[in-house]
C-alpha cells in the first residue's frame, strides 16, 4: 500500500509525466549534438507540471464529479497538493521566461495558447475527430524539439528533420490513451479515433506511425549512434501499443505507456556515453 501511495503521487501529481518532457527535450539537445541549456529543461519541466495540473484543478468538480477512477478520486483528495505545486510552477516559470530572448518568448505563446485551449471544452478542439491526439502530439513536439532547435545559435538544417520523427513518435502514444478514456469521451461525445473507428484501427494507426518514425530515423541517422536506440524504443512501444485495451489500469498508460518517451530518452543518453 506504502508504495502504491507513491506510486498514485508520481504519476497524478504530474511529476512523472514532467519527468518525461524533461528527459525527451534532453535527448533533444543529443541528437543535434548540441550543448544542452538546463534553463530550458526545467523551464519544460515545470511548465508541463503546471500545464497538466492547473486544468485538473480547474475541472476537478465539474468533470471528475461523476468519475469514480482512482485517477479523479487522488486528484479530487489531494486538490491543495496540486495547488501548491501549481503555484510554485508558475512561479518557476515567471522566472525562468525572462532568460530567454523576446523573439523566443513570442513564438512560444501561440504553442501555449494551444495548449491551454485544448483543456477548455468552450474551444470545441475535442469535438474534430482525431484532433484530440494530434494537439497533444503537436505541443509536445514544439516544446521538446523545435524550440531547442530554436535557442541553439548554430543548427544543422538536416536537425530539422528531428521534427518529423519526434511527431511520428509521439503521436502513437497521445492517440493509445484515447482507448483508455474511450467511454468518458464517448459519453462526453468527443469524437477520438478509438471513439469513431475502433480500439482495432485505432492500433493499427499507431502502428503505422511507429513504423513510419523508423524508417524515417533508419534513413535519415544512417550509421549514427542513436539510430538504433530509436528504433528500439519504437518495437518496445509497438509491444505495448498492441497490449491496449479500454479495460487496462491507469498504471498501464501514465507509466508504462508514458514510460516509453523516458526509455528512449535513455537509450539516447546510454548510446552517446557508450558510443
Amino acid at each position: 500500500m506504502k508504495n502504491k501511495k507513491w506510486i498514485d503521487f508520481l504519476l497524478y501529481s504530474n511529476i512523472f509525466i514532467s519527468i518525461c518532457a524533461a528527459t525527451i527535450t534532453t535527448e533533444t539537445y543529443l541528437l543535434i549534438h548540441s550543448e544542452i541549456n538546463w534553463l530550458y529543461i526545467a523551464f519544460v519541466f515545470f511548465s508541463t507540471l503546471f500545464l497538466y495540473d492547473f486544468p485538473s484543478l480547474y475541472f476537478a468538480e465539474e468533470a471528475f464529479s461523476a468519475n469514480q477512477s482512482e485517477r479523479h478520486k487522488w486528484i479530487l483528495e489531494n486538490r491543495n497538493t496540486l495547488i501548491g505545486f501549481s503555484a510554485i510552477s508558475f512561479l518557476v516559470i515567471s522566472i525562468t521566461v525572462f532568460f530567454f530572448p523576446l523573439k523566443f518568448i513570442l513564438l512560444m505563446i501561440p504553442n501555449a495558447v494551444l495548449a491551454f485551449a485544448y483543456f477548455f471544452p468552450q474551444t470545441r478542439l475535442r469535438s474534430i475527430t482525431g484532433l484530440k491526439a494530434a494537439v497533444v502530439a503537436v505541443v509536445w513536439t514544439m516544446v521538446t524539439y523545435v524550440y531547442p532547435l530554436l535557442l541553439c545559435p548554430l543548427t544543422c538544417g538536416e536537425s530539422w528533420r528531428g521534427v518529423s520523427e519526434r511527431f511520428l513518435f509521439m503521436l502513437p502514444l497521445c492517440i493509445i490513451f484515447n482507448v483508455r478514456d474511450i467511454e468518458a469521451d464517448r459519453i462526453a461525445g468527443v469524437r477520438t479515433i478509438p471513439v469513431v473507428y475502433g480500439t482495432r484501427a485505432t492500433i493499427i494507426i499507431c502502428l503505422i506511425s511507429l513504423l513510419l518514425f523508423s524508417i524515417l530515423v533508419f534513413f535519415h541517422r544512417r550509421g549514427s549512434a542513436e539510430t538504433m536506440a530509436l528504433i528500439a524504443s519504437a518495437i518496445v512501444s509497438a509491444i505495448l501499443i498492441l497490449k491496449s485495451s479500454h479495460n487496462k489500469h491507469d498504471y498501464f498508460y501514465s507509466f508504462w505507456i508514458d514510460g516509453m518517451i523516458i526509455l528512449q530518452a535513455g537509450l539516447v543518453v546510454m548510446t552517446s556515453i557508450l558510443l
